[in-house]
């Protein structure tokens, strides 16, 4: 785990401190290059001004020359006496053989030169040492880079401030989620918070807000489920005590037909019950695989003709194109087999129940359709709740959960039920429309090509 504040404090300080020496090293080479170009006119002067003194005044000569800097060695050479006039005591400089400025190497150090020649013929030479022209650009550079140079510290010291302020944020929003109580859900507070900062808060709010939804969701679920549980347990007690009291065979055998009535409704209570603990977190557990829908509701269909048999009901598979789709077999056939167990519930004698099943435009259907009483409209947008059971329909056995379990499984697979005339033009039909091809395995076919 590396530190971002550190990353960016590191990062910052070295461009920072790379600009300085960058611009550093281009203000020294120019001021190196004024200094030169003044020191070359300086030099030039001199010998403009010697150019006027005649052969025959030294006194004069010597004189003016001690004025000058005595980093200027002054250099007059007569080619007719073959005499040579120093200001300083030194060996002779080479004479040059052009007019102008010269780079010499002489006496092991390196020299500047000016030549030019008087009206005498006499050659002037005005020299001047390298390491003078140096010492001149430190000092002229000094007074400029110096407080640059200063400065780095105390811009480091202000980056660091920026810096710790700006992560700031991020530990009052830390220490804000720390002193939370476990059952705190309620949204965080972005004021104050730096906008590249503020996407996060915001994704953790609506993790904050789904995970609220979810406990809301179980709560309602524990309740309703305690609820329900309730009166069928009640329900037994009652039957187990007359089965005690009864006098004859005739009335215990009864109690306990009642009673074994009454397990099998507590029974499928509970499995129904567990079905919807295990679909309502966001299951992704399963795999979603491929397999045939036709030989889905097929097998379903087998599971279910006895039972549709006792009310001599005709219970058929009608297959539309292909049946290839990708999802979870296992919900799908609690789907099938929820609505066709509402059917043959629903349906009365001599009923009809057909299942459609097919794959059209990369859409996966099923239709169970039926001929029974059919649901009104005013209680169709409500069919699908927990524990909603339509009116007239209290005297016929079931739990309510069974169309809640059907758009829940619906959900998961990314499509939605809905509810259609049904058959003989009478009865339902519900359909569930979904992907065949869920969209999290497309993208991830997409990305492994």
């Amino acid at each position: 785990m590396y530190s971002l504040k550190k990353r960016l404090l590191w990062t910052l300080f070295f461009l920072v401190t790379f600009t300085i020496v960058c611009a550093s090293t281009v203000t020294f080479y120019s001021v190196q290059r004024e200094v030169d170009q003044l020191l070359d006119s300086s030099l030039k002067q001199v010998a403009q001004s010697l150019k006027s003194y005649p052969f025959r005044n030294m006194i004069l000569l010597e004189k003016d020359l001690v004025s000058h800097d005595q980093g200027i060695v002054v250099q007059i050479y007569d080619p007719i006496s073959g005499l040579y006039y120093l200001s300083q005591r030194m060996k002779p400089l080479p004479i040059q053989d052009r007019i102008g400025f010269s780079d010499v190497e002489f006496d092991n150090q390196h020299w500047r030169v000016y030549t030019t020649q008087n009206i005498s013929g006499q050659i002037i030479e005005i020299a001047q040492p390298s390491f003078v022209r140096k010492d001149r650009t430190f000092l002229a550079a000094k007074s400029i880079l110096l407080p640059i140079f200063l400065t780095l510290p105390i811009m480091g010291l202000i980056i660091w401030l920026f810096v710790n302020h700006g992560f700031s944020a991020i530990k009052k929003t830390a220490y804000a989620i720390s002193r939370r109580s476990p059952s705190s859900l309620t949204p965080l507070s972005l004021k104050g918070l730096p906008a590249e900062i503020s996407p996060l808060v915001l994704a953790l709010n609506e993790l904050l807000a789904r995970l609220s939804e979810s406990i809301n969701t179980q709560k309602r679920f524990a309740s309703d489920a305690a609820h329900e549980l309730r009166t069928p347990l009640t329900a037994l007690t009652l039957q187990i005590q007359l089965a005690e009291r009864a006098k004859t065979e005739e009335a215990r055998q009864k109690a306990f037909i009642r009673l074994k009535e009454g397990i099998k409704r507590a029974t499928r209570l509970v499995t129904q019950l567990l079905t919807m603990a295990r679909l309502d977190p966001d299951n992704s557990d399963k795999p979603l695989l491929p397999f045939n829908l036709h030989q889905l509701a097929q097998s379903v269909k087998d599971e279910l003709s006895v039972v549709a048999q006792q009310k001599n009901i005709t219970l058929s598979v009608v297959n539309h194109g292909t049946g290839l789709m990708v999802g979870n077999e296992d919900a799908l056939r609690l789907v099938i087999s929820n609505l066709c167990d509402n059917a043959i519930r629903y349906t009365p004698q001599e009923g009809r129940i057909e299942i459609h099943t097919g794959v059209e435009n990369k859409v996966a259907f099923i239709e169970v359709s039926d001929n029974g009483p059919g649901i009104p409209e005013t209680e169709q947008e409500r069919i699908f709740e927990r524990f909603y059971r339509a009116e007239g329909t209290q005297t016929i056995p079931g739990t309510g959960l069974g169309l809640a379990i059907v758009r829940r499984v619906c959900e998961l697979h990314g499509g939605k039920p809905s509810i259609h005339p049904g058959l003989d033009g009478k009865g339902v039909s519900f359909r569930i429309d979904i992907p065949a091809q869920p969209k999290s395995i497309t993208e991830q076919d997409s990305c492994l090509d």
